[in-house]
């Protein structure tokens, strides 16, 4: 018979962190209080430290207006004014201390808009500036010295696109630049140093792995080493100087968690992330990269999930625990060795959205039990490990 052990990761969501695996190399996550409006396809922007999640698709494929907006010093949500229509699959970005809406699919649709939205965060008030060239959704856009570049995407009336526009904020004008060599859509990309790096993406359900990097000085593209996981659907940032790339689908949902060096050219495989998932934005703020939302199904779903990743010791993980440990229990699972199901038994005792998740011993996400807000009480809830490997979880 094989034996297996169980090691569980428990997590109440009020609280501010708690870690999920560690090393000197690999980095470590820990969760944040979920996303008050679950959705998927939604970018993010920083602004005043704080991260702004507009629109995206809702459940059951619904086009969102909503904007929220999490702030890492306090683990809290709040409200901002609603984007001016729904739009998922949106270019969005902070520029010169205020956030720009580009493109997008509208409403419930999958039809392209060049509209472009400006949020005054002063008086939290949205309006419309100058529209882009060209309808465009499921594109990126990264900022740069001010000012907003946005590249590839599925085109209005020409399909997945090359195109590269660049948005001024001060002018409130647009100028067509030099097309990216690689068309594709559901791409990712984050500006480090004098280049801005173009990465992965898909054409139909066929996935790139591909790297480019663009010059705004020169209006020159160039190509760098690929991905090690071809994948659409992702969410780039930067820390520290290195590309970080989360997620993708097709087929399936990725945890890849992969880093990129420019000054060496080379990718490395970084921490997973806990939660498979799509359609994810991601954003840097102090030390630590948030990913928020997305859907942990291909295709259509949402979730509320809310990860960080750091590559800095978390300190105060012990003291947090501690804090954690008086309002919940959580008991040694019944069988141990078990095969093939074990009962996973634990105690809260405060109304908390619980998670409840199984690692391998390489700190690789294996399993969801529990992810739902409960009342206090005493929960039981069975783990069927049919298909898994003899071993240490």
């Amino acid at each position: 018979m094989a034996r297996r052990m169980i090691f569980i990761t428990f997590y109440v969501c009020y609280f501010c962190s708690l870690a999920l695996s560690q090393s000197d190399t690999l980095g470590t996550w820990f969760f944040r209080s979920p996303l008050p409006t679950p959705r998927q396809e939604v970018p993010h922007a920083v602004l005043n430290g704080k991260i702004y999640v507009p629109g995206g698709l809702a459940s059951g494929g619904i086009g969102s207006s909503v904007v929220e907006v999490f702030d890492p010093a306090t683990n809290l949500w709040s409200t901002a004014a609603s984007l001016p229509e729904p739009l998922h699959h949106l270019g969005f970005a902070a520029a010169n201390g205020k956030l720009y809406v580009l493109g997008g699919y509208t409403g419930n649709s999958f039809t392209p808009t060049n509209r472009v939205y400006e949020y005054l965060p002063d008086s939290n008030l949205w309006r419309q500036k100058t529209s882009m060239p060209v309808a465009r959704g499921a594109h990126v856009a990264v900022e740069f010295q001010g000012k907003i570049y946005v590249i590839g995407g599925v085109q209005s009336g020409v399909g997945v696109t090359q195109r590269n526009d660049v948005y001024d904020p001060i002018t409130d004008s647009w100028q067509n630049l030099t097309d990216m060599p690689t068309a594709r859509e559901h791409l990712a990309g984050a500006a480090i140093d004098s280049l801005i790096y173009v990465v992965g993406g898909r054409v139909g359900s066929s996935n790139r792995n591909t790297l480019e990097a663009y010059s705004p000085t020169s209006n020159t593209w160039y190509t760098k080493a690929s991905m090690p996981t071809a994948r659409g659907g992702l969410a780039a940032a930067t820390l520290n100087g290195r590309l970080y790339v989360f997620g993708g689908e097709i087929p399936g949902v990725y945890p890849q968690n992969e880093e990129y060096n420019p000054a060496t050219n080379t990718w490395r495989t970084m921490a997973p992330m806990p939660t498979p998932r799509h359609g994810i934005g991601a954003a840097t703020v102090g030390d630590s990269i948030f990913i928020i939302g997305g859907a942990t199904v291909q295709g259509l779903g949402v979730t509320d999930v809310n990860e960080a990743f750091t590559l800095s010791p978390l300190t105060n993980v012990v003291d947090r625990e501690s804090i954690l440990q008086k309002q919940f229990v959580l008991y040694q699972n019944y069988p141990n060795p078990f095969n093939p199901n074990t009962d996973l038994r634990f105690e809260i005792r405060d109304v908390s959205h619980v998670r409840l998740v199984v690692y391998d011993i390489r700190g690789r996400w294996t399993a969801t039990i529990v992810n739902e807000r409960l009342i206090p009480g005493i929960y039981t809830r069975k783990w069927n490990a049919d298909g898994m490997s003899s071993g240490v979880y």
